[in-house]
């Protein structure tokens, strides 16, 4: 009995060994020279990460969908850093308070 072709299929995969936002001590970085930062130099900043990170995707092979999709996951990641490191969101006496 020959087995269908169907069942030896497997679904095509995409592994990132190191992703941009789980980079925590990138993301840091980027977080603490954008906390001091101000208007362009900031900006200017932000494009200089963004086009290092597209460089070192392209490079690696990956595809377009994942190329542009790194930036923003950094960019969320980043987020979420300079809010911690500026205390917003966290109440007097912790969360149990």
């Amino acid at each position: 009995m020959k087995q269908l072709e169907l069942l030896d299929w497997n679904p095509p995969c995409l592994v990132i060994a190191f992703p941009m936002a789980k980079r925590v001590g990138k993301v840091r970085r980027v977080a603490e020279v954008l906390s001091v930062k101000r208007g362009a130099a900031a900006t200017n900043y932000w494009k200089q990460v963004v086009a290092t990170l597209g460089g070192q995707t392209q490079r690696a092979g990956f595809n377009r969908d994942t190329i542009n999709r790194e930036p923003r996951a950094l960019h969320d990641a980043v987020q979420r850093e300079l809010c911690l490191q500026s205390g917003h969101g966290q109440r007097p006496g912790g969360t149990a308070a």
